[in-house]
């Protein structure tokens, strides 16, 4: 009689920490993979771009996974556990691979082109704008009418680059909920976390972007040109 009682006591038990941990994980893997894996994607995306590194970095698929030597027998209760919770599942399912043929492909293009788009954004000829994409602005360089033509022409190029890439990373992450706006918000973030001194932005829209840039250290040398939206030379 004790044995059925424990029985059903550790029966009980599981089912309740599966569904604990079922309602976690679904959290976490919606926190961490629509968003923060994306974040950490357009790091490693723009590093390669910029030349630090020489490869874009992905997640594997689980089923990619090197399979495990054989484990030896397995208790049953060790087995029940591990039915009821899904962390292992939720995870497998959740990841996707955060490359594909066209990210590498627009992402070698964009790496080509960099050293021009560096060179003219540090003149101040070209302004990343708070959706993703460069905007030409007035400069010296581009007051000659063939250097202007150049630089709209790099300007186009590199735009339509980076409208593919967001779509591309959008497509990838669909069933997650994620779309192109929330991709382009990402990484005009990470390309304003990497602004250097006389390069022009647009600083976020209102809300928590804007209100982290105003808390930051490059926020607070802007003073009161620190406003949401507005375009400013970053100190």
């Amino acid at each position: 009689m004790k044995k059925v009682l424990f029985a059903g006591a550790l029966a009980m038990l599981m089912i309740a920490l599966g569904c604990v941990i079922r309602t976690e994980s679904r959290i976490d893997a919606h926190i961490t993979l629509d968003i923060r894996h994306i974040s950490a994607q357009a790091e490693s995306v723009l590093d390669f771009v910029e030349g630090k590194t020489d490869a874009l970095p992905g997640i594997e698929p689980a089923a990619a996974a090197p399979a495990k030597a054989n484990p030896g027998p397995t208790s049953w209760a060790v087995r029940a556990i591990e039915t009821l919770n899904p962390i292992q599942v939720a995870y497998a399912d959740a990841l996707k691979v955060t490359t594909s043929p066209l990210v590498v492909e627009i992402a070698g293009k964009m790496r080509q082109r960099n050293a021009e788009v560096a060179g003219l954004k540090q003149a101040g000829c070209l302004g990343e704008s708070n959706r993703g994409y460069v905007e030409l602005r007035d400069c010296d360089e581009t007051k000659d009418a063939a250097k202007r033509n150049a630089a709209q022409k790099l300007l186009s190029e590199e735009n339509k680059d980076r409208k593919a890439l967001y779509n591309e990373i959008a497509r990838l992450n669909g069933d997650q909920g994620v779309n192109v706006s929330t991709v382009e918000s990402i990484y005009a973030m990470e390309r304003l976390h990497r602004a250097a001194a006389g390069e022009v932005f647009q600083l976020p829209p209102a809300g928590t972007d804007f209100d982290a840039v105003k808390q930051s250290t490059a926020g607070q040398k802007l003073g009161a040109k620190c406003v949401a939206g507005a375009w400013v030379t970053m100190p």
